[in-house]
């Protein structure tokens, strides 16, 4: 049974996301004291410390008020990660009108003097 979970875990998350996460990366600070109890370090370096983390996240009783709190605080910095990259990747897209608008408005046929 925890080799079907580690299974889900690993390939539900998508390659193009987990690809796109710079290392280091701190754990939510709502993941400390669990972290520090159950010996997980709470500077992620690398993926293969990432993976560890999230299986025994997953591994961890939903009993516990501090797992909640820990995969809630997971859920909502993943999810505001992902809307942060999506919103870079958005603008990256755009014209170039609409991301410095400040040219549109610049007169530069109008004088110092004319005015």
């Amino acid at each position: 049974m925890r080799r079907l979970t580690a299974a889900l875990v690993l390939f539900a998350t998508p390659a193009a996301s987990a690809e796109a996460i710079k290392y280091p990366v701190s754990i939510p600070q709502e993941c400390f004291e669990l972290a520090r109890r159950e010996g997980v370090p709470t500077m992620i370096e690398t993926r293969y410390q990432a993976v560890k983390a999230r299986l025994k996240l997953a591994r961890l009783s939903g009993k516990d008020p501090m797992v909640r709190d820990c995969r809630a605080a997971v859920n909502r910095a993943r999810q505001a990660y992902e809307t942060a990259n999506r919103q870079q990747a958005s603008t990256a897209h755009l014209p170039e009108a609409t991301v410095q608008p400040t040219d549109m408005m610049r007169n530069s046929n109008v004088r110092t003097s004319d005015r």
